[in-house]
């Protein structure tokens, strides 16, 4: 597995908490993973975003109405799970494209590792997880999601590295997707995949 970021055992402890589903963006995971970065929740209308790795640069980023119209027309109204999570993964992609000239990011290579320490323009898997967690969670708070529900980010761990991803999981079936931005460059459709396969490693 390449890994995206080194840490210590208690911070990947807290990670794995993260693993219990969620029904609210305001939860006390969600809020938590933010929180230990010093961020608040992200809402409709304004987003920190993370990069340089362990979030040592933050770009605060406004969305307005024209935005979450964008979003509105992505996502569109579709007939099932499966459409909305190809929406979202648009979505999804659509957002990198959109923070990258605030954010300095529209460089961010799939895969940044801690050589990229220090880069504004990189970002980390952590990063990159809370990063896509915060469209999602606007996603959800305008009402555009009908199929998922948001999850906190999860973490697997190989020794001491770790490596994170953005999860929805399927209202119906209860089933959990993957929305791994780390995998890709800045920009591009996200990897989605089952969970428990993401779990398994590249």
């Amino acid at each position: 597995m390449r890994a995206c970021v080194r840490i210590g055992s208690a911070l990947f402890a807290a990670a794995v908490l993260a693993g219990a589903t969620v029904d609210d963006p305001a939860s006390e995971q969600i809020a938590g993973q933010f929180a230990a970065q010093s961020l608040p929740v992200p809402t409709t209308e304004r987003v920190i975003i993370c990069h340089g790795f362990a979030c040592k640069f933050r770009t605060l980023i406004g969305f307005g109405a024209n935005d979450h119209a964008e979003l509105r027309k992505i996502i569109g109204k579709p007939a099932n799970a499966e459409a909305e999570r190809a929406a979202v993964a648009k979505a999804v992609a659509w957002y990198g494209k959109r923070i990258a000239p605030e954010a300095g990011t529209a460089g961010a290579r799939a895969r940044a590792t801690a050589s990229s320490s220090g880069d504004p323009s990189q970002v980390d898997c952590v990063e990159s997880s809370l990063n896509t967690t915060s469209i999602l969670l606007m996603l959800q708070q305008l009402g555009l999601l009908h199929y998922h529900r948001v999850e906190p980010y999860v973490s697997r761990m190989t020794f001491d590295w770790v490596h994170s991803t953005a999860v929805l999981t399927e209202v119906k079936t209860g089933q959990k997707w993957a929305f791994d931005t780390w995998v890709r460059n800045s920009g591009e459709l996200p990897e989605v995949r089952p969970l428990a396969d993401w779990y398994r490693g590249d």
